[in-house]
């Protein structure tokens, strides 16, 4: 039996876009703990919750240059100028002595108050005397803990640092390293492949003939992939025809968590895809989903592989990725922000709802001062690759006959918070 004669599950079908994440997040978990070097964890999600050890810091710091005193022997400073000898210099890094009585000692900020100062009065705020052995002028009291870092302002011994599946930005490991965490339990980074199907593409590399077009979709995906903590351990392409698709498909599913298809994916002679997964044993959760564009996108499971079969058209095979792929990979790399960001949104100009599905079109939103609002962009072929690297969002237009005009409300979700501009309403 060739690949065309195999058919996808029977109960495997059409499905919404609810519906088709759901069930993608449903069959992802988290892959197994390991643990490594805090400097090797960049943007990987936390297999459990870490909290501090001690306080951080431990010490009371000097918040400014000046001099540690004891509050209570300054109050006189209120009556009349108050002179205080100074006995020697404390440094960040130094471990310092007692605070003699009736003495203030200068520091430098960051070190440590030496025991028996409670506050610091700035070099700025004081009259040094030079000539007098070294005194300072108060004129003023200064009040307990004045310019100065509590123990534990950080964190409190036991305070959550980092929580479990929260991603290790810059911020969150270098709280980590300040409480001593040298190494750090992460979930292991998915494997990820990619098999991109169709007799026409040709390397990118490739002078293109007539008929022919450079493979975009592989390092598109690619992109996407690493950036949500994968690792791209397998890229091919395969012609049109069930052997070297099967041979292409077999290795993929040998070594990687989830592999991605491109192209093949409808109902043409040459949409090959689905069949040769299922005669490999593949289960389909869906075959298509009601939405526009990527609706022949199909997901299945053969073995412990998650399968995600998308377009071949580069618009839409982005789409696909960017609204149900991206959550399955974060979920196996343990990550809880497996949702798309949305954001409700003012629109500018007109749209028009599909009757029978969600319309997901390439945006450019922005913010005006006042609002978000988008515009939905020029050509919403899926056929191009240019509209999808000038949006920075996707609106949502919800099934039904709905027009929508300049003024509406939609929903939209964020592709790239960097690009979206801020700026005073006009």
């Amino acid at each position: 039996m060739n690949a065309t004669q195999v058919a996808p599950d029977e109960h495997a079908g059409r499905a919404t876009l609810h519906d088709a994440r759901a069930a993608m997040l449903a069959a992802s978990t988290p892959l197994p703990i390991e643990e490594v070097f805090l400097a090797d964890a960049r943007d990987r999600a936390l297999a459990r919750t870490l909290r501090a050890n001690d306080d951080l810091i431990p010490f009371a710091r000097s918040a400014m240059d000046g001099y540690a005193i004891r509050s209570a022997e300054t109050q006189a400073a209120a009556h009349a100028p108050l002179a205080i000898p100074v006995r020697g210099a404390i440094y960040a890094g130094d471990l310092p002595g007692p605070l003699a009585p009736g003495t203030a000692t200068a520091i430098s900020t960051g070190a440590p108050l030496p025991f028996g100062a409670d506050a610091v009065v700035p070099w700025e705020d004081v009259v040094l005397r030079r000539a007098q052995h070294d005194t300072i002028v108060l004129r003023a009291p200064v009040a307990p803990f004045e310019h100065v870092f509590p123990p534990g302002d950080d964190a409190r011994r036991g305070d959550v640092l980092v929580r479990e599946g929260e991603p290790l930005t810059a911020g969150r490991a270098a709280m980590l390293a300040s409480a001593g965490f040298s190494r750090v339990p992460v979930h292991r980074r998915p494997r990820v492949g990619i098999v991109c199907t169709g007799d026409e593409l040709v390397a990118i590399d490739a002078q293109p003939q007539p008929g022919q077009v450079r493979n975009s979709n592989a390092t598109m995906l690619a992109f996407h992939a690493a950036r949500d903590g994968a690792d791209v351990v397998f890229v091919e392409h395969a012609a049109d025809a069930d052997e070297p698709l099967r041979a292409a498909l077999r290795r993929a599913l040998a070594q990687c968590d989830l592999v991605m298809t491109t192209g093949g994916a409808s109902t043409g002679e040459r949409d090959l895809v689905k069949g040769v997964l299922t005669s490999l044993g593949a289960r389909f959760a869906f075959t298509t989903i009601a939405m526009r564009p990527s609706k022949p996108t199909g997901f299945a499971q053969a073995g412990d592989t998650l399968v995600a079969v998308l377009p071949g058209n580069p618009a839409a095979a982005f789409v696909a990725y960017a609204t149900l792929v991206r959550g399955v990979v974060r979920r196996l790399g343990g990550r809880t922000d497996v949702a798309p960001q949305r954001v409700e949104a003012r629109v500018e100009g007109s749209l028009h709802a599909k009757r029978d599905r969600d319309f997901l079109m390439f945006g450019a939103l922005r913010h005006d001062g006042t609002s978000f609002v988008v515009r939905s962009l020029e050509n919403q072929c899926s056929s191009l690759v240019r509209t999808s690297a000038d949006a920075n969002a996707l609106i949502l237009v919800p099934p039904g006959e709905a027009r929508y005009t300049t003024g509406s409300r939609l929903e939209v979700e964020v592709l790239d918070w960097e690009s979206v501009t801020f700026g005073a309403a006009s």
